[in-house]
Order: C-alpha cells, then structure tokens, then sequence
C-alpha cells in the first residue's frame, strides 16, 4: 500500500487549563484556525485585545503564565491493511511544553518547540472502535523554564542575560518569546505546526541529499542517502534525477541494505544556481522510490560554494569572503527576524512578498537570527528560487546557555532535524552556531580562552562552548554538506568582535559608546553581520497602533511603548541634534526626522563598508547586513520595513548602495581650524571620489561632475587648478569590485553641493550621487525651493511614471500619497532623493490610483509662513 497522510486539522477546540483569568476560554471553544497557538483563538474570541496595539501587551501577559488544551475527536480510524501496517501520528512542531494524550493515553511528552514528534500509534490505533481523541495539554513555558534553571544550574547570574530572565535559556523555544527591543512579550503555547496521520507499510526515512562541485563547475557529484522503514531482505529503490525542464535526465536502481540506502550520482555540465546579481537560478528534482509504498523528492540548486579566509595584500588579517560558482560575492542585505509572534499566521504569500521586497532592493543575502527560529521550508524554497542566499543560525541568543547531558541531548536532536530537514538548499550558504553569545562573554567576563581549543568547558562559566565547539560542528560536518560552520556571530581573531577576522557585530554606533554614524568607516572590518539605527515607522502604521490621538506624540507613554530600544528618548536627540535641526512634533515631523537620522547612517555605513570591495585579496569588507529587514509589529525599530511593508527611506539609500553600479563619494578635511580656538570645524575642500561595478564584466562608462550653490540653486564652475578628476572623464571599470578615480577640490564647500553622474555610451544615468556639507544643522536652504512632480499614467493604469526637480538643491525628497487620501500608500520604486537643479529624476510607482502625490525634504517645516528659527 502507498503512505497516505492524513491532515489532523479539523475539530479542534481549546480552552485555559490554569485560572489566570476565569472569564477567558474556561470551556471550551472552537479554535480560529489550525495550526494555531492561544492567542490567535483568544484573539479570535474577543477575549484578548491586540497586544501589537496601544498597551494591550501589559493585558495580555496573563496568557504567557497559562496553561492550555487543546483537543480533537477527528482522529481517523485507519484500515489496517496488513500486519505491516503502520500508523504514525506526525507532530511538526508543538510550542512548547506538552503532555499528548491519544484515547487519554499519553503517549508524548516534549519539551522543543523546534523539533518534529513521530509517536506510533498502531496498536492503539488497532484496539479502537472510533472516534479517537487527540488531546494536547500544554503547560506554560516561563514556569517550566524557571524549574529547568534551577534543577541544571545557571552558570551566570541574573543580571547578565539581555532580553527576558535567564530562565529562557533553559528551554527550547524560540527565545524572542520573552520580549526583545524590537518587540513585545509575546509567549505564545498551542499546536503551531500540522498535525496528521500517517498510514504506510514501508516509509523512507532520514532522506538527505547533498552535493560537490568540481572547481571547474563541469560536474557536480550528488550523494543520496536515506532509510527505509520496515523493508524486506535485497528490497531495491530507484532514484530519479529531473532538470529543471523536468525531463528525466538519470535513473538507478538502488540496493537497500539492512534498512539504508547510499549512492553518489554525477550530473555532467549541470546547469547552474547563481544568486540572483550574477545568473539564473534552474533546480534539479531527485526522488527515490519505493514503488508501491512511498517516494521523497528535494529539490536541488547545484553550485559550488565556499567561505574563503584568505590573507589580504594591503590590510591585516584575512578575508571573509563567500564564493559561489568562483565568484567572490560582496554579501549585501540585511537580517531577518520571525515575522510574527503569533507564527500560525504567517503565509507562503507573507514570506514571498517580504523576500521579494529583499530582492527588490538588491539584497543578496539575509541572515536567519538565532533568536527565532529555523524559518518554514517555504522560506527557504523561496530564497533557492529568487536567488537568495541564507546565513542560518542556530537557535541561541544573548545569553549563557546550559549544557547538561539532557540538554545537550535535546539540542543533538533539534540540530539534526533541522540540518536534515533544510541543508540542501542552494541558498543556504553558512550555519552559525548562535548570536552574540562570545561577545557577550567578554562582556560579562564568563569564562573564555579564545586560544583553548581542548576544553573541556562544560566546567567552566561558559559551558555552551561544548555546543558551539563540540556538538554543532560535528553534526554541521556529517548532515551539512557543502554548507560552512562558523562558532558564533560574531567571531573571530583574538576576541569575538575583531574587525581583522571572521565577522562583526558594529553596535559602537547607536548602542555602546553612541559613536557618530560618521564614525562608521572607522568599524571596517571583513564582514559586518549586524549593524542598524533606530527610527519610527511610517505615519500610517503609527496611527493604527496608537488609537487615541492624544497619544500620537513623540513624548507619549504609548509612543515609548511601541519602541523597546533602551535609551531611544535620548539617543533620537543626540543623533539629531548633531547633525541637523530637527523637529520633535507633530508626530508626522518626528517620524521624517528619525527615519532622515536613519538613511543618513545607512548611507555613510555602506558608502565606506562597499568601496573596501577593492578585487581580489583586497577583499577589505566582503559582506554588510544590517540589522534588520523586516518588524514584527507597528513600533520603531532598526528594520529597513515596517509591519505594514511601509518602505523607510533607509531602504532606498541600501537598493542603491547594493546596485550593479554605484557612484561613491567621500569629503576629505584639507584644513584644521587654529589648534588655540574651540568650536570650529575643520573645512573639508576636496572630494574623493570611486565607482562601484558589480558586475562580472568591465565596463565602460563616463564621469559627469556638477556643482551648485546651496542657496541660489546657481551652478558653481568646476575648478581646473587641482584636483585630478573632470567633467566627461571616461573610465574602465574592471568587473566585481571598486576603483578608486581621483579627487576634486570644492569651491565654498560650506556653499556648495556636489553631485556626480555615472552614464554608459549612449547617455543613460547608471548611479549618482550628490554630496552636502556637513553637519547640515548649519546648512540654509533656498527660501524659493520648491520641489515640481509632475505625473505619466501608465498604459493599464498600473506602472506610472512620476518625474521629479527642484528649483535648488533639496535634500531627502520623501514622496507619499497624502494620509487624508483613502488606502495603502503607493508603491514607489525609488524615493528618498537628493536633487539638485537641471536634472529629472524618473520614479515608477505602483498603486497610485489617480490619488495624488505629496513631497517632503529636510527642513520643508522652515519654508512654513511665519516660521522663524
């Protein structure tokens, strides 16, 4: 007989086992929909209200202290065909602390959210009559977790865990359950992924699919391991290779010895994966067969990739450089956290709209936080198929993780389902083995010889090194494939957070020592993982969070709610107040200014961090991802995207710093003030200036050069007496690097804008950029400015066409459809724009609808009547 599987996912109802709160599901009541966890029901019911709303986080934390069930009377009664007849019950995923009751026999009990259950059930299956009951009685993670620590022992103390108590470490479950500085506390409990029932006579098991690619890219050998489930004596299977046309392209037979299967297939010339900036992205199909029983298929991107740590010709230290098909890869993107607390609700459309927005922003790269979770294979499936590539880390955060015998245990069989479960996934591109956890160490001065590679640790104050160091990468290394481990993130060098190896975590700025964004350049280092600046969300996703208009104020206790950052109320002053003149209220005037402050620091991060890109062994920076993609409910955060999928303009000053061609530019100091006087500023008269060609071919372009006068909007005369660049110079890019082209003098610099234009042969603007003086808190703008948008329809009333200019150089030109104007936003292809006179500047939108288009820039509140400084 063929396995079936059967859906358990009808008939479900649960209800509050505990007595937090006795008006709130104290019978039982049908469940929203399914998977699901308590929250999602309660929601559903109206007994709880929106905790991602107001200060409804504070109302809703008795569902975190409760406990559950959840239960079905619509178990199959299966037809045992045969004495090898099987039923399996299937539980993906059960979040987190749970007694299973089949027929009220317990036959589970689990403690990880992050592993798959397979109980056999036949013989209780076989005694019954019908109807079977499932039932699930889940007991709340923060007390079980508080009895685990004090049952194993913490090694720390309770003032060095970042984000919740120290209990968290102790259970295996996704840790930003118990609140980040992104997000609520939100602990949820319940069946959060599919349950069914399996009926099979044979079943293939184990399955694991890997690959190796010759260095020419010729041939690509794939090994095919797995096992069978109740299979007879020189029982065979067949194995099956697909192209991505899906013709059939290999078939073998295969020999099943006492219960496993193992066979290397070569694939000659395959066709190859790339990440979406260098090729296309074909995949291959490999299934095995049992005929008449069962068969398991994967889908495979064939490449050939590796972590390079290379010496470096002009810099200390060694690369950190990804490799795919033997290009070297400047890694650019950003890092993802779950997208919902409530995870039931997130769909393969949410996945592919947030990754898409990724791609569309000319990511290569986004890294998978150990605070969440291993993401759903639609995730993955989605990366392999846009082109994606994926740093993985393994499920551990901030903080001083155990490492008994059991929970060393627990953490074997979770690694190994999950290296099992997504490790043959083209995009898949590095395991980590947690985050922060060695720089957090130092920190608190846990126990750590960075030069120690014997151990053992587990008696030490850091014993989690026998996971980072022990456990993990031997299973990397048997279940992983291709894929490289790497211990921590960040790590590397002499200490974790060395700028010569491995990678970073660059937190000096916004966090730590509140260093200036300017200061960015001074953090280069082979690879930054982690980096980011807070700022609000768009205008609209702050009015649907904060309901009561009083509240909608940057001073209101409900505005400091939805923004967990420690320090934010200072640090958005500080940040603002050196730098620009800034506007606290209204509301509307505070989310531009943050989300200004924000885009600004990308800018200068990924201005300097790209452009040590330099070719090869001169890979000074190889990857930059900034802290983070996407955000988990309507608060400021470090995330590029807001809840609602509102773009900030920081996610337009990346897209463009990731291009295929980028234009950079840097202001040099040409003279100190007096070294007896305080209070000026050094004059920064010159310019360096370089291109960026991302691509794997040369190219051959032309330099324009402009320069305006701030005030007057009045081209400024390009000086011919030093320097060595000009207008009209023509440049040879050499391919998949930076070049350095030369430097200019700036007449007036404190006057004066400069902006440079990168054009191919037939004149077609491939990057710009326009440079301000600084600090612009001292900049004045023209008095006459103004901004001109004028309108093209597109031809099916979808893909118009807006056309931007300004009468004088404006800075940070911010398009929206007015909030008075019914619906979503529009879409806007780019935005966030720096402008000077004589140009146009085109911008798709989608979306519009005929409604209109509004602008705002830096310092449009000073050109208000009546307005004075």
């Amino acid at each position: 007989m063929q396995l079936t599987k059967t859906a358990i996912n009808g008939g479900w109802e649960f209800k509050q086992r505990s007595s937090l709160n006795d008006s709130a599901a104290s019978s039982f009541l049908p469940v929203a929909q399914f998977p699901t966890v308590a929250h999602i029901d309660l929601l559903h019911h109206k007994l709880i209200s929106d905790p991602y709303i107001d200060d409804h986080e504070l109302d809703c934390l008795w569902v975190n202290d409760a406990d559950w069930t959840y239960r079905t009377s619509q178990v199959p009664q299966p037809e045992f065909q045969g004495p090898q007849t099987r039923a399996v019950l299937v539980f993906e995923g059960l979040d987190t602390v749970v007694d299973v009751l089949l027929n009220d026999t317990c036959i589970l009990k689990s403690h990880n959210m992050h592993v798959q259950h397979r109980v056999d059930v036949t013989k209780l299956l076989k005694g019954s009559q019908g109807p079977n009951s499932l039932e699930l009685r889940f007991s709340n993670a923060p007390e079980f977790a508080r009895r685990e620590k004090s049952r194993i022992g913490y090694k720390g103390n309770d003032t060095d865990v970042h984000f919740g108590g120290p209990e968290r470490l102790f259970l295996r479950k996704a840790q930003y359950h118990w609140g980040w500085d992104w997000g609520p506390a939100v602990n949820t409990c319940g069946p959060w992924k599919p349950i069914y029932l399996e009926i099979f006579e044979q079943r293939i098991d184990d399955f694991l699919v890997r690959q190796e690619t010759d260095s020419d890219l010729k041939r690509a050998t794939l090994t095919i391991k797995g096992s069978v489930e109740n299979c007879d004596q020189n029982q065979k299977a067949t194995v099956e290779i697909q192209d991505p046309t899906g013709s059939v392209v290999q078939t073998s037979s295969l020999d099943i010895l006492e219960g496993k299967f193992n066979t290397s297939l070569v694939v000659e010339n395959p066709q190859l994966w790339y990440p979406h900036q260098y090729g296309a992205q074909p995949l291959y199909q490999v299934t095995v067969k049992i005929p008449d029983y069962d068969s398991r298929s994967q889908s495979i991107g064939i490449r050939r990739l590796r972590l390079l740590q290379h010496s470096l010709k002009h810099a200390e230290g060694t690369s950190f450089v990804f490799e795919v098909n033997n290009i070297c890869l400047f890694a650019g993107g950003s890092c993802w956290i779950p997208n919902d607390f409530m995870l039931p609700r997130t769909t393969r459309r949410r996945y592919e709209d947030w990754l898409q927005l990724a791609k569309d922003g000319n990511q290569s790269m986004i890294r998978v936080w150990g605070g969440g979770i291993v993401e759903s294979d639609d995730f993955y499936d989605i990366c392999d198929r846009l082109g994606l590539l994926v740093w993985q880390d393994f499920l551990f955060a901030c903080g001083n993780y155990p490492a008994s015998q059991d929970f060393m245990d627990n953490v074997k069989m979770e690694a190994e389902q999950q290296l099992r479960r997504v490790g043959h996934h083209a995009s898949l591109a590095l395991w980590a083995g947690n985050n922060e956890d060695y720089m957090l160490a130092e920190r608190f001065g846990w126990e750590l010889d960075m030069k120690d590679e014997v151990g053992p640790w587990h008696e030490t104050n850091f014993p989690a090194r026998e996971i980072y160091e022990r456990l993990l990468p031997s299973l990397v290394e048997k279940l992983g494939g291709d894929v490289p481990y790497w211990r921590s993130s960040p790590y590397g060098g002499s200490f974790s957070n060395d700028t010569t190896v491995g990678d970073t975590h660059i937190w000096d700025v916004w966090h730590g020592k509140l260093s200036p964004y300017q200061d960015y350049k001074a953090y280069t280092s082979r690879f930054i993982s982690e980096f980011g600046f807070e700022s609000c969300p768009s205008l609209r996703t702050l009015h649907r969070a904060i309901t009561s208009p009083s509240e909608r104020h940057s001073l209101s206790r409900t505005f400091d709610i939805h923004d967990k950052g420690p320090g934010h109320g200072r640090r958005y002053p500080m940040y603002m107040g050196e730098n620009f003149r800034f506007r606290m209220n209204p509301l509307r005037d505070f989310v531009y200014c943050t989300q200004y402050m924000q885009a600004e620091a990308m800018k200068y991060a990924y201005n300097c961090w790209r452009r040590e890109f330099r070719g090869p062994e001169e890979e000074n920076c190889a990857g930059v991802l900034v802290w983070q993609l996407n955000d988990i409910w309507p608060g400021s955060s470090w995330a590029l995207v807001d809840v609602d999928m509102y773009r900030k303009p920081a996610y337009y000053i990346t897209k463009r710093a990731l291009a295929k061609a980028v234009v950079g530019m840097e202001r040099t100091v040409t003279k100190k003030p007096p070294y007896i006087t305080t209070g000026y500023l050094p004059e920064k008269a010159s310019a360096d200036v370089w291109v960026v060609n991302g691509s794997l071919e040369a190219l051959n372009a032309t330099l324009k050069l402009r320069m305006f006068d701030i005030v007057t909007g009045s081209p400024v005369e390009l000086p011919n007496s030093s320097g060595n660049l000009k207008d009209g110079h023509k440049l040879e890019l050499p391919p998949n690097q930076t070049t350095e082209i030369g430097n200019i003098d700036i007449p007036n610099p404190d006057q004066t804008v400069f902006a440079a234009y990168l054009e191919d042969g037939q004149g077609t603007v491939l990057a710009r950029w326009v440079s301000w003086p600084e600090p612009l808190r001292l900049v004045q703008l023209s008095r006459d400015l103004a901004v001109k948008i004028s309108y093209e329809a597109g031809e099916d009333g979808t893909g118009d066409k807006l056309l931007v200019s300004t009468s004088a150089p404006v800075k940070g030109v911010m398009l929206s459809v007015p909030m008075t104007e019914e619906g979503d936003d529009a879409v806007f292809e780019d935005n966030f724009l720096d402008l000077v006179p004589g140009e146009t500047v085109q911008v798709q939108v989608q979306g519009l609808k005929g409604r209109p288009v509004q602008s705002r820039f830096l310092y449009d509140w000073e050109l208000e009547e009546n307005f004075e400084l």
